[in-house]
């Protein structure tokens, strides 16, 4: 009963909430309003993120990455789209944690069928990590659009930023947790189950710590922060490549199946091993980016409050 519930009430109940979020916004429709532009947007962006000493330079830097390029005038231009269909800050990080709780459903359904019979749930389960991939971008472009929606309509508030940061740290550990259910974390070497579930709450665990140093070192009043390869873009693209090697690897048991059967096992047998040592690589490549993160956040940090303690 409880399993029934799972399976067909949760994605249910997600989707009537998906569709409260936007018909609460449809009394609040507007029309094309005038913004800031893009640049003045990201320059906005920059000084509330301790780049006024030197914004021109930062602005430079940002204008050649590719936070700048790609993921800056997408949260713009998403943020405007909302703003349209009457969507608030708030509204928008509630649709992200709904969406993390969508893909965190569809993982452990997948999972289920991850050593099953051809003919049961795998392949075409399998298949689903391609959507699920899609759906990790668009929550990652989302996890940006709340605050671009403040931002252009000048209502930047405490609230909504220590919401949003509450809900990227739910969104975090589901994309992570549920994983752990499943058998995608059980690796057979020559008859020898290696059971690394471990290796992900490690990973869990370092993500809450190197969210926990920023926020304090925001919190000491050091707004100026150094981005490195730990960022939350990194672990999502990390997340995204498993997803679609995942989805690529049942994809092609599901059509060799479809075109000729009798050639299935020459996929099918592989595809267990294929996906579980791709899993264990992400795992341990997100464990050696988290560490590695960490010990250069701390150093950045520490080198800061020492500064910060000569001027007292």
């Amino acid at each position: 009963m409880i399993e029934l519930l799972f399976k067909i009430g949760f994605p249910l109940v997600l989707l009537i909430l998906l569709i409260i979020i936007f018909i609460s916004g449809r009394s609040n429709k507007k029309p094309d309003q005038d913004f800031m532009s893009g640049d003045e947007f990201i320059k906005d962006w920059l000084k509330d993120h301790g780049q006024a000493h030197k914004l021109e330079e930062s602005f430079a830097q940002m204008k050649k990455d590719p936070a700048g390029l790609l993921y800056m005038p997408m949260t713009y231009k998403g943020a405007k789209f909302f703003i349209k269909w009457g969507l608030t800050p708030n509204k928008v990080s509630f649709m992200n944690l709904i969406l993390s709780f969508f893909i965190f459903y569809s993982v452990i359904m997948v999972g289920e069928g991850h050593t099953l019979d051809l003919f049961t749930q795998q392949p075409l389960y399998g298949s689903w990590f391609f959507a699920i991939a899609l759906l990790v971008i668009f929550t990652g472009i989302i996890d940006g659009i709340d605050g671009a929606i403040a931002r252009l309509l000048d209502i930047k508030s405490k609230s909504g930023a220590w919401l949003d940061n509450v809900i990227d740290r739910v969104s975090d550990t589901l994309m992570l947790v549920c994983l752990i259910p499943t058998s995608l974390s059980v690796l057979s070497v020559n008859g020898f189950n290696f059971d690394f579930k471990w290796i992900i709450w490690t990973n869990i665990f370092l993500i809450f710590i190197y969210e926990y140093m920023r926020a304090r070192h925001e919190g000491l009043g050091m707004h100026e922060t150094k981005p490195f390869v730990g960022e939350r873009i990194t672990r999502i693209l990390v997340i995204i490549t498993f997803f679609v090697i995942y989805g690529a690897s049942s994809l092609t048991v599901l059509l060799t199946n479809l075109i000729n059967p009798s050639a299935t096992s020459i996929w099918s047998a592989s595809h267990t091993g294929i996906t579980t040592w791709t899993m264990f690589i992400f795992q341990i490549s997100l464990l050696g980016i988290m560490t590695y993160s960490i010990i250069g956040f701390g150093k950045y940090i520490w080198k800061n409050l020492k500064k910060l303690d000569k001027e007292i």
